[in-house]
């Protein structure tokens, strides 16, 4: 007996040892809206994912010893209005990565998140929010990537670098655009106090599947925000690439609160939002309005109202908006975290 409760005491030991050098975490996101979208029509409709995208995921960490951590995770988005995979179907379309990290900071593989997007996130990334609605290239097509190597720095002065690379993948129907999705990106983010502030730079080697030859694109990303602590002020700057002007973006939020309740305004500016010629009048005002009230530390209720004014030859906003006319969008909705 003796013997039996020394092996079974040894066994827990190493056991606890164990569990102790590694961990691994289930979380998620359950995210539904009621709004209603106007555009070329009005449509009223239940909706997933709108002030965080549903998921659900994995995320370990092991302790291989001398500062050195295995990490990975896997995410997997899903519409929990109708219960079907997002990102196209893929199973972990959100990200899928492995890494090494230690000291010096961390390697990852994978699906990941761009470094713009990164830095779009103090912004906003809902659907509803400025760069989503006027889609940049670092949160629209290339706010995830394929194929990605990512290196985090650690945070030297208060400040986090991010260097990306991305093979991107060759179109099998289309052999003209073997460089299609290579992108390379960066970024610092400074966080001190009440500061923030981020910039990113991104190349995309081809940005265009179907058009023979590389259809490069550039982009920068500027935000700076300051925490006062009853409100918050951000402002950005988005350059980038199009057919013949550059679009330019720029604007301000900010953001009261009040005890388990934040509400936040902004108004910005797109320019040149095809690109045409300078005289074409493709610019647009987006204006939103946002609440969202804690009812408990991982669940909560928001409104988001979102109006776009487009000039005679812009288009952009919600539920396939006409050239020329004005479109919006307003939701209530309840989030939960697990």
């Amino acid at each position: 007996m003796k013997k039996h409760a020394i092996a079974l005491a040894a066994l827990g030991l190493v056991s606890g040892y164990a569990s102790a050098q590694s961990s691994v975490t289930l979380y998620g996101v359950v995210d539904v809206a009621l709004e209603r979208v106007k555009g070329a029509t009005s449509v009223t409709r239940v909706t997933s994912g709108q002030q965080q995208g549903s998921r659900w995921g994995l995320r370990g960490t092991e302790d291989l010893g001398g500062g050195l951590k295995a990490t990975f995770l896997l995410e997997s988005g899903f519409n929990a209005d109708v219960g079907t995979l997002g990102q196209g179907g893929r199973l972990f379309g959100r990200q899928g990565y492995v890494g090494l990290g230690g000291n010096w900071g961390t390697v990852r593989l994978g699906r990941q998140y761009t470094p713009m997007d990164d830095i779009a996130s103090i912004i906003g990334t809902k659907v509803y929010d400025v760069v989503s609605v006027v889609p940049i290239i670092g949160n629209g097509d290339y706010n995830r990537v394929d194929n990605a190597i990512t290196y985090v720095s650690p945070t030297v002065a208060s400040t986090v670098f991010q260097l990306q690379y991305s093979l991107g993948e060759e179109r099998a129907s289309n052999n003209a655009s073997a460089d299609f999705g290579k992108q390379v990106s960066a970024h610092a983010l400074y966080a001190q106090g009440p500061w923030t502030l981020g910039l990113s730079l991104m190349q995309v080697a081809d940005a265009d599947g179907v058009l023979a030859g590389k259809q490069g694109k550039d982009a920068l990303l500027f935000v700076g925000a300051y925490d006062f602590g009853p409100v918050k002020l951000t402002g950005y700057y988005d350059v980038e690439d199009k057919a013949v002007e550059k679009l330019k973006l720029f604007g301000l939020a900010a953001a009261f609160k009040f005890g388990e309740t934040t509400v936040s305004v902004g108004a910005a500016q797109a320019k040149n939002v095809n690109g045409s010629a300078a005289a074409a009048s493709d610019d647009a005002k987006i204006y939103t309005l946002q609440a969202t009230h804690n009812l408990s530390k991982r669940t909560a209720l928001y409104g988001h109202l979102t109006a776009v004014s487009n000039d005679t030859a812009a288009a952009l906003g919600f539920n396939s908006p006409v050239a020329g006319s004005s479109s919006n969008g307003i939701q209530v909705g309840i989030r939960h975290r697990f």
